[in-house]
């Protein structure tokens, strides 16, 4: 702005000025000379604020020499030139609110760096200094919208939108509640841990029995095939150790696919669902070996 206006410094044109007023005192009445001083003091302190950066009060200073009546025409000449430069300069902004839905709204109150600017929204240029302010929407619905904006010398015309967020009610806060209960919904039901347990428990057994079973087949081997008749109940046995391994692999095999089936279906939004995943209260095993053969009893209770 410095060099657009040219602010006078020190010199001759402040001296001429002073001279000019000093000379006409004498023939100028005094109300005239007090139009004459206060023209020369809203020349400068027009370029003092345009220098500052404060263009709207630059703006109203250059105005008011240019309206004085008593103004010599050369000073209300450069206040007219500055007038027209400082309004190139001045930046302006125009305002817009957008409800949830992205319409418009007008019944708005706008504030800048917490100065009132308008009661509400018209859709027409508003002026602003250059710079960053900070800009305040008072919604009808009492909805405060905030945000910085930097607004740039020359700038003209700039839209500036906010828009409303949607308001909590009781629909919002049903939401959160079902997302609340969905998170605990997916935990894993107790079915998973029972079915994990079983599986644990019959590859256990499934170890033991395999390796008993191993044992005596060994020592049947070594006696084979003149072996006594007394090793026909080492023969018995090592069938049934082989027969309890077998159906506790199977056990666990089972068991590792119920409960892989419940950790994928944990994620279940309602009770009756989860329930149908879990369907066993308590789980019991009983083994039962006989000399013909073994197994385990698997007994469960509904919910």
């Amino acid at each position: 702005m410095e060099r657009r206006f040219g602010v006078v410094k020190t010199g001759l044109r402040q001296a001429a000025f002073a001279w000019l007023i000093a000379s006409s005192s004498f023939a100028i009445p005094r109300a005239a000379l007090a139009d004459v001083t206060a023209c020369v003091r809203a020349h400068t302190s027009g370029q003092r604020e345009a220098k500052a950066g404060h263009l709207q009060a630059a703006s109203r200073s250059f105005a008011s020499c240019v309206s004085q009546n008593g103004c010599p025409d050369a000073i209300r000449s450069e206040c007219a030139d500055f007038y027209k430069a400082t309004q190139s300069s001045l930046p302006t902004v125009v305002f817009a609110a957008l409800d949830e839905r992205g319409g418009d709204l007008i019944e708005v109150r706008v504030f800048a760096d917490d100065r009132l600017l308008a009661e509400s929204l018209d859709g027409r240029p508003i002026a602003l200094d250059p710079g960053q302010h900070h800009i305040k929407f008072e919604l009808p619905s009492g909805q405060v919208l905030e945000s910085d904006v930097l607004v740039r010398e020359g700038e003209k015309n700039r839209i500036v939108s906010l828009r409303a967020q949607p308001a909590a009610g009781p629909a919002a806060e049903s939401s959160a509640s079902q997302l609340e209960t969905n998170g605990d919904e997916r935990k894993l039901p107790a079915g998973f841990w029972v079915a994990s347990g079983i599986g644990a428990a019959a590859l256990v057994s499934f170890g033991a029995f395999a390796l008993a079973g191993h044992s005596k087949e060994s020592t049947l081997d070594q006696c084979s095939p003149n072996c006594s008749s007394s090793s026909h109940a080492d023969y018995d046995a090592m069938r049934r150790d082989y027969l309890i391994a077998d159906i506790s692999l199977g056990v666990a095999v089972a068991s590792a696919g119920v409960a892989t089936w419940l950790f994928f279906r944990s994620d279940r939004s309602n009770t009756e669902q989860h329930a149908a995943l879990t369907p066993w209260s308590s789980v019991t095993v009983t083994p039962l070996v006989s000399p013909r053969g073994g197994g385990l009893i698997l007994g469960a209770s509904a919910f």
